[in-house]
């Protein structure tokens, strides 16, 4: 696991503060807010950091601006260090521990933005880890952890080497890997989700890689009842999530 000691950057957003200020304290080296009237929600976020002995410092809207690449901050930011990676032994063990998961795989979904919906999405449904390619797709930013609202630190996310080989591991230990594709696929109502399930969704535009369709044991499509085609990643990875999740809980209920 690389974690990412010496480098630091800037979040922002009051949402993704207040998670980071829960979840990994320890790591914020200052929070700044901007000059002037506090809000109630940064006077909270305040409150969290002093609590917690972390310096807070006042500066202008400029400087804001500046470190966040002019982000949608709500007048808050922290220097922290970059969050610890989880990679391919942390996700090995986790496998190896547990007897129900559920897990999201993006295939080289490049914009950060969807990113950063799918993981807000995967915290909503109870995802255990999203799993993406180390040399592929987006990765954790700052703009990330801003869309996701404070998912970016409540979701594990496990950075991989090579997914192909991640999915082939995954599929040998018994987990069942779903693919999301529109042609030719079964309906996702007659999926029967397992103990264990990944939904693998691609690319924004091309889907799935061949290679990865090929590591599925089975590809599901969402039924489209109006005139549009498709839907937009994160919804469509919202939609399919939150109905493997209604399945999997109803499995377990029947099994009692």
């Amino acid at each position: 696991m690389n974690t990412n000691q010496h480098k630091t950057e800037f979040l922002y957003g009051l949402h993704p503060l207040q998670a980071l200020l829960e979840y990994r304290p320890e790591q914020v080296k200052e929070l700044a807010v901007r000059k002037g009237k506090r809000s109630s929600a940064q006077e909270a976020l305040v409150a969290q950091a002093r609590t917690a002995g972390i310096k807070v410092a006042e500066v202008s809207a400029d400087q804001l601006n500046r470190n966040t690449g002019n982000g949608v901050h709500q007048g808050v930011m922290a220097e922290a260090e970059q969050r610890p990676d989880l990679g391919d032994t942390e996700l090995e063990q986790v496998l190896a521990n547990s007897s129900e998961l559920l897990f999201l795989i993006l295939d080289s979904v490049e914009d950060p933005r969807n990113l950063g919906a799918c993981l807000r999405v995967a915290d909503g449904a109870g995802v255990d880890g999203v799993i993406i390619a180390r040399s592929r797709g987006a990765r954790l930013t700052p703009l990330v952890a801003k869309v996701a609202s404070g998912a970016a630190e409540s979701v594990p996310c496990y950075r991989v080497a090579n997914l192909a080989r991640t999915l082939k591991f995954m599929a040998d230990v018994g987990v069942q890997l779903v693919g999301a594709a529109d042609e030719g696929a079964d309906s996702l109502y007659d999926l029967k989700p397992e103990q264990i399930t990944a939904l693998v969704i691609g690319h924004e535009g091309s889907g799935l890689r061949h290679l990865t369709r090929q590591h599925c044991s089975e590809l599901v499509a969402i039924p489209m009842l109006g005139t549009v085609e498709s839907l937009n990643l994160s919804v469509a990875a919202g939609v399919m999530l939150y109905e493997i999740q209604r399945k999997r809980l109803k499995l377990n209920v029947n099994n009692c």
